[in-house]
């Protein structure tokens, strides 16, 4: 009997999650009143009796709840980058929450030299709160037969590290998780491919959650400073999915995003998808 690789989406907003703090738009006055909250972007890898999640959020405590795991069995975490969203619930793992040992800590050799020179995330590698896994840009990590993860340096902000993409491979499929990069052109030169497709196929993937944080390029006053392909421009390179395509699905979405209120088949998204907090993929 083979075991599966699961893959559970934990959140798909932006770092702030929704409502955002600060502001009062219909979309967040909405959610406050209806008592709802959208998530950040993580996603729960579970392996046999292993659980990784990739990226920390300071909502983990509801996302684990909510998709029906304990934070406490967490035996891995895999880092993206260093934007706060994507850390800010590393600290739930310390002596002042969940008081846990031996987690171990894959990140790369940028964020880890973070980790070293920030006081409060040397002092839990200190007393063995994480213990730290340095992977290699681009190099498949063989976590147990059928089983890995491969980082993909891709190009972000990188104020305080660097930033990758995380394909995940099981028995059968793969996923990749990319939920930041800066545009596309950077990104695909960076890879080497001239288009999204030739990536993907190059790369071997049956499942993309991608970055989605802006429908279109004038949501923010402020959008010129957090550069990110929007989605209307992803679609246009990717064209109209056709029935034998890949599974791509947005992730990562500004409360600004009006997306995030659109049907699953709403024809501005040319077939492809928005993806839902509780989405599962088996692997």
């Amino acid at each position: 009997m083979v075991l599966r690789t699961s893959v559970t989406v934990l959140g798909v907003a932006q770092d702030g999650g929704i409502p955002h703090p600060g502001c009062h738009c219909e979309t967040c006055e909405s959610q406050f009143q209806n008592g709802n909250r959208t998530l950040p972007t993580s996603i729960c890898v579970r392996h046999k009796n292993e659980i990784h999640i990739i990226d920390v959020s300071r909502d983990l405590d509801t996302q684990a709840r909510r998709q029906n795991f304990n934070p406490r069995e967490i035996t891995d975490i895999w880092l993206t980058h260093a934007h706060l969203g994507h850390v800010d619930g590393l600290g739930l793992f310390g002596r002042e929450v969940m008081a846990l040992k031996g987690v171990r800590l894959h990140a790369s050799e940028s964020m880890m030299s973070l980790f070293d020179e920030t006081p409060r995330w040397a002092a839990m590698i200190e007393q063995g709160v994480f213990v730290k896994h340095q992977f290699e840009s681009n190099k498949k990590q063989n976590l147990s037969p059928n089983f890995s993860f491969t980082p993909i340096s891709v190009p972000h902000r990188n104020e305080f590290s660097d930033n990758h993409a995380f394909v995940v491979r099981g028995h059968d499929k793969s996923l990749l998780h990319l939920p930041d990069h800066d545009d596309w052109d950077k990104t695909l030169k960076q890879v080497g491919e001239d288009n999204i497709r030739d990536w993907l196929t190059k790369i071997d993937i049956d499942i993309a959650l991608i970055d989605g944080t802006f429908w279109e390029s004038n949501e923010i006053a402020r959008q010129d400073n957090v550069p990110h392909p929007t989605i209307t421009e992803s679609i246009a390179r990717l064209g109209e999915r056709k029935e034998d395509d890949i599974d791509i699905r947005f992730i990562h979405l500004n409360h600004t995003n009006p997306a995030l209120s659109w049907d699953k088949k709403d024809p501005r998204l040319h077939g492809w998808s928005i993806a839902n907090e509780g989405d599962k993929f088996s692997l």
